[in-house]
């Protein structure tokens, strides 16, 4: 009897030590996966940091790049606007930041990329390519100069021009329902008062308009979360948005036109908004009774063909030929088919003829007071340039066809460059003019 029970004692220990080591090996695993978990997150979250670094170094590097590009845009307006004639006509007509994309390839693209751009391939040549990613620009650098300035209401001699292209903008009768309603904040305001509104937030002194003896009174201080008209520059055109009157609606029409950067005088050879266009022909008209400006269809349809003007074969030098392209669309264009035959210009206008546009078909055209268009507008180079650079990394980590696990890792540097802005702290002078005035990192 003693012998059976020593016998199912070690039985049942025996039981309980299988049992120990079940719960002991399953705590190993457990402590184990969570370790190799762990490890692999922390691997990748490495490699992210390490790719949002890259990415970032990568757009800095296109980034610089396009300053390049614009520094010999740079020099070569400064070559076109000597006294050298062929020079000039050489160079007056060649942007060089509409091709920055196609530039930077060699540079930033791969292997593929730079064999088909330059014919050598990476082996051949060091420095090529992007080992590591790719980067580039988000379309090609474009400009702020064919936009009204909205803080040259700041400036006393500006003021009333800054008004009045507000007011050109605004005046055609299709808007009627934007004024006629209140806007997002229950405010009721009639064309007058939404650009004396616009005004008055960005202009130096507290007089609504140009009325002594009155108080700049919009109901800013009257609203829940109240504030006061900046009466000063503004840092970015979004502030307009604090404008009264200036709600979803409103800018989603007209908040294209606006810009905080450059000149006070719209660049006609820059400028791509229908809408400002129209709003320019319409304050230079020589007759305010001209048939294009009592048609809005006609004033908005030579407005268009203004802004496709360099697709034409238009290259406009000085404000005359703005005027006289105005003045007859179709024969401008007509003429630089015949004379520029074999250039680019020539074939540009050939084929605008050949489609049949209907603007040009019938001769509609308008005549332009030179005065009052060069109170409002210029044309010259380029001072301003927006680039939108950035840089990728592509994952490692792949599905079974190949695809990506992940999304690429993507950097953005958005800046403007204004070539009139002075640097102050360089290290070795002398240095031409040109300066970032506005960088973002995404």
């Amino acid at each position: 009897m003693k012998i059976k029970k020593r016998l199912r004692s070690r039985k049942g220990q025996r039981g309980i030590a299988l049992v120990t080591v079940l719960i002991a090996i399953a705590i190993t695993l457990v402590l184990t996966n969570e370790f190799g978990t762990t490890s692999s997150v922390d691997m990748i979250a490495a490699a992210n940091y390490r790719d949002q670094v890259r990415s970032r170094f990568l757009a800095r590097s296109a980034q610089a790049f396009g300053e390049l590009v614009i520094r010999l845009q740079q020099r070569m307006d400064n070559a076109s606007s000597g006294s050298n004639s062929m020079m000039n006509s050489m160079l007056g007509g060649i942007q060089l930041t509409d091709y920055a994309n196609t530039l930077i390839t060699p540079f930033c693209g791969s292997a593929e990329e730079v064999q088909g751009a330059i014919g050598f391939s990476t082996s051949q040549l060091k420095g090529l390519g992007a080992d590591i990613g790719t980067c580039g620009f988000n379309g090609p650098i474009g400009t702020d100069d064919g936009k009204l300035n909205i803080n040259c209401a700041n400036v006393a001699a500006r003021a009333a021009a800054v008004k009045s292209v507000i007011d050109g903008l605004i005046y055609f009768p299709a808007y009627d329902n934007v004024f006629d309603d209140a806007d997002a904040g229950g405010w009721h305001r009639d064309r007058p008062m939404q650009s004396a509104a616009i005004v008055d937030y960005i202009d130096k002194d507290t007089m609504m308009g140009s009325n002594r003896g009155t108080v700049e009174d919009y109901g800013y201080e009257s609203l829940k979360d109240r504030y006061y008209a900046k009466n000063t520059y503004i840092d970015t055109v979004g502030e307009m948005k604090l404008i009264r009157g200036v709600d979803d609606r409103f800018w989603t029409l007209f908040g294209d036109a606006f810009t905080t950067y450059g000149q006070c005088q719209i660049n006609l050879k820059s400028v791509t908004n229908v809408q400002l266009i129209a709003a320019i022909l319409y304050l230079s008209a020589k007759s305010p009774t001209d048939p294009v400006i009592l048609d809005p269809r006609k004033l908005f349809m030579l407005a268009g063909y203004v802004a496709k003007a360099p697709e034409l074969g238009e290259n406009f030098t000085k404000l005359a030929d703005f005027v006289n392209f105005v003045k007859d669309p179709g024969g401008s264009v007509l003429g630089i088919a015949g004379s520029g035959a074999g250039t680019m210009q020539g074939s540009a206008a050939s084929t605008a003829l050949a489609s049949g546009l209907p603007g040009l078909q019938e001769k509609i055209g308008m005549e332009l007071d030179p005065r009052l268009l060069g109170q409002i507008a210029r044309i010259g180079p380029r001072r301003t340039y927006r680039v939108e650079a950035y840089g990728e990394i592509e994952r490692m980590q792949k599905n079974k066809d190949g695809s990506p696990v992940f999304p690429a890792i993507r950097s953005t540097v958005t800046g403007v460059w204004d070539t009139k802005v002075v640097p102050q702290n360089v290290r070795r002078p002398p240095v031409p003019n040109g300066a970032w005035v506005y960088l973002r990192e995404d």
